[in-house]
């Protein structure tokens, strides 16, 4: 879809600066779904798109984990129109948190960066921390919205999506402005989470008691958290690179192996081995 890229445009200047702009992952969830397709696209706040159908396997036995970000997820080839936008997770949950979902439906979903989601007219993702709201009480365009519904074409969803959203983000943003939790966001991924509200403090400038203030307002959650999930993300992107585990620890600024391992268990319900071992037999794929 090289095709998509040249019309609506790239956010990276190089491929050196798109790698290092994390990718949130749902692993554990899309490690049981059938004919999964992903397009990265990491451009206006958008991460990336895919599509799936939901298993009877999905339905037993998948979660969700933190991933710091906020999704649209739209059930095509209904008769009446299905999509909702789910905000960010603080805490591993049952695949029945994402109600949407259902046996044999084709889901098509946007998935956006870390701590930089845009919907519609501006809606407050912050409001959206461990809750959901459907598509159609905060966005007006019914004819994006039944067009996504209604086709099953993946680049047909996707050029629908972006024909009707980036409009809507450049007219929300003047030129060259965007939010100062960009920022923030930013001096957290690239140092992948590790660092504390003091040092973020004396990289961009402002208080602790702002940047929780504004984190808490303008992302839903507290930088610590949003650090501690960037952090996790990348543990599952070093994991998927069969890094020794205690490298990964040291390297991701744990205490030691056991504070890593605790994490991880707390944030997907099994350990880094057992995680791994999913890898092994090629379950596990890229969201």
């Amino acid at each position: 879809m090289i095709d998509l890229l040249q019309r609506y445009g790239s956010y990276a200047s190089s491929p050196q600066e798109k790698e290092s702009i994390i990718v949130p992952k749902q692993p554990l969830m899309v490690q049981h779904s059938r004919g999964y397709e992903s397009f990265d696209y990491r451009a206006y706040g958008i991460s990336h798109f895919y599509r799936f159908q939901v298993t009877q396997e999905m339905l037993e036995t998948a979660t969700i984990v933190p991933d710091g970000t906020v999704d649209i997820v739209f059930r095509c080839g209904q008769d009446h129109l299905d999509a909702t936008c789910y905000g960010a997770v603080l805490k591993m949950h049952s695949i029945e948190y994402a109600s949407v979902f259902h046996l044999n439906d084709t889901i098509f979903g946007i998935r956006f960066l870390p701590g930089k989601a845009f919907l519609p007219k501006g809606y407050p993702i912050g409001s959206l921390t461990e809750s959901s709201i459907p598509l159609p009480e905060i966005c007006q365009d019914q004819a994006m919205m039944e067009g996504i519904t209604r086709s099953n074409d993946f680049k047909e969803q996707i050029e629908l999506f972006l024909d009707a959203y980036i409009p809507d983000y450049q007219n929300y943003y003047s030129p060259g402005t965007r939010p100062f939790s960009y920022r923030m966001v930013d001096e957290i991924t690239k140092v992948i989470g590790i660092i504390n509200v003091n040092e973020l403090s004396q990289s961009v400038g402002y208080t602790p008691r702002y940047i929780n203030r504004l984190f808490n307002k303008e992302i839903g959650l507290p930088p610590k958290t949003f650090s501690k999930i960037i952090r996790f993300q990348n543990v599952l992107l070093a994991l998927g690179k069969d890094q020794n585990i205690s490298a990964i620890a040291a390297d991701m600024g744990y205490y030691d192996q056991s504070h890593l391992l605790k994490e991880f268990k707390q944030f997907t319900g099994i350990s880094p081995l057992n995680y791994r071992k999913s890898l092994a037999k090629g379950m596990a794929l890229r969201i």
